[in-house]
């Protein structure tokens, strides 16, 4: 599969290519093309020292688009509305994933504020055209640790998305990040409840200081009972 990573030079961009790189072709996508090419460059040097052959390319966004099945928008929020209108006419029948989260700062705290449309995924599937499918998910894992290889990443991963097929091909991307567990967290009106785990944990790893320096989420069954959660996959 063809994987585009917009923002694919920052942190979480670079941990997820680095992730998938050995299974998937991937493309990072920047405004500039240079230094999409440069990251790319970089990544593969990292990855061929730790034996793996890796099929990176970078490109300008709209090219990157253009050219994958699946794109990953790997982008703050105060840059995601602007730059996918500015790019939806390269948009056609992808699968779009959101790890977007619309939050601000207030003292102390991280507060979710999302737009009207009542989260980031759904202001993203507003814009695009109706054809690409939109899921919400990854809001739950620490940019710093995904981007350290030697990271053992553990945790679940919250899916939401209208199109059953489109969150079952996620929840195998997630599936090939060693130790993360997917879950269907339903349709993408979901996508706020998801969004604003993400302050959250932001919060509790100011609160707690060293006690939690890359917080996630597990969902655990907290009463005895003989149905598995293995049922919740996808």
């Amino acid at each position: 599969m063809k994987i585009a990573v917009l923002g694919g030079t920052g942190d979480f961009g670079v941990g997820l290519v680095m992730r998938w790189a050995g299974e998937h072709e991937i493309i990072i996508g920047s405004r500039g093309a240079e230094r999409a090419e440069k990251a790319a460059e970089e990544i593969i040097r990292i990855l061929r020292e730790r034996g793996v052959d890796a099929s990176i390319r970078g490109m300008k966004n709209a090219d990157a688009v253009a050219e994958s099945d699946l794109v990953v928008l790997s982008i703050p929020y105060n840059s995601a509305k602007p730059m996918v209108e500015e790019l939806k006419g390269s948009f056609n029948d992808q699968i779009v994933v959101s790890p977007i989260v619309p939050m601000n700062r207030v003292g102390k705290r991280y507060m979710y504020t999302p737009p009207a449309e009542g989260s980031a995924a759904l202001l993203i599937q507003k814009i695009l055209p109706p054809s690409v499918r939109v899921v919400s998910a990854f809001h739950t894992v620490s940019s710093k640790a995904i981007r350290d290889m030697d990271n053992r990443l553990m945790g679940d991963v919250i899916i939401a998305g209208d199109d059953p097929e489109s969150k079952r091909i996620v929840a195998d991307l997630v599936r090939a990040i060693r130790d993360l567990r997917p879950l269907d967290g339903g349709d993408l009106k979901v996508a706020a409840q998801i969004e604003g785990l993400t302050p959250l944990l932001l919060n509790l790893a100011k609160v707690n200081g060293n006690a939690i320096k890359c917080p996630g989420i597990a969902v655990v069954l907290s009463c005895p009972t003989e149905k598995k959660i293995e049922s919740c996959h996808l």
